[in-house]
């Protein structure tokens, strides 16, 4: 795997760790915090998620666009020699975190998905990205159920932030949807943390 794909998902989780664990600090701190919500906990790795992603598109997607010399953005990263896209990055970070044993996960999905996979899976997923498409601003949160295991979710709207993400969506000809703008909702990122470890 691309060593940048490992920092990142590396990055994500030592941060998040970081945070939840810094709480407990040394015992003489009066206000010491001994447990954390789902809710809490999803947004806060959420908010890694994000920053992480907008840092990528920022600082390499959107500065390769502008050098049509250099190495180009692809979606056939792995077959031509090229980078991912910050969407890609994302998929590929999520797999690793899986892959050391994470019992959270994360993923993006879209109501208007280019590969068919990557829609919504559950009824969960269904309702909460079409409340983040009508309500941007405002996060969804439900339980589930799933392979018998109870799970906290949280759907976040992800937004295009690129003309070049609403290029390729708008361009691609499996994309079911090719009138996206700048700032429209292209999907959710997903976050499930377990009720039951």
């Amino acid at each position: 795997m691309n060593l940048s794909l490992k920092w990142l998902a590396a990055a994500t989780v030592g941060a998040v760790a970081l945070w939840v664990f810094a709480a407990d600090g040394p015992a003489d701190k009066a206000h010491k915090l001994t447990t954390i919500s789902p809710r809490k906990f999803a947004d806060s790795l959420h908010a890694v998620i994000a920053a992480d992603r907008e840092a990528y598109a920022r600082l390499v997607v959107e500065r390769l666009a502008v050098d049509a010399g250099q190495m180009k953005v692809s979606q056939e990263w792995r077959t031509e020699n090229c980078l991912p896209t910050h969407a890609q990055l994302l998929r590929e970070a999520a797999i690793t975190i899986q892959e050391r044993g994470a019992e959270f996960s994360y993923t993006l999905r879209s109501l208007w998905p280019i590969n068919p996979n990557h829609g919504p899976q559950t009824d969960a997923e269904k309702a909460g990205l079409d409340f983040v498409a009508k309500h941007p601003g405002t996060n969804f949160y439900a339980e589930e159920s799933l392979g018998g295991r109870s799970y906290f979710t949280a759907i976040y709207a992800d937004q295009a932030t690129l003309r070049s993400c609403v290029s390729c969506h708008n361009q691609n000809p499996a994309s079911p949807r090719r009138d996206f703008k700048v700032g429209d909702v292209m999907g959710g990122i997903v976050v499930r943390v377990p009720l039951e470890f």
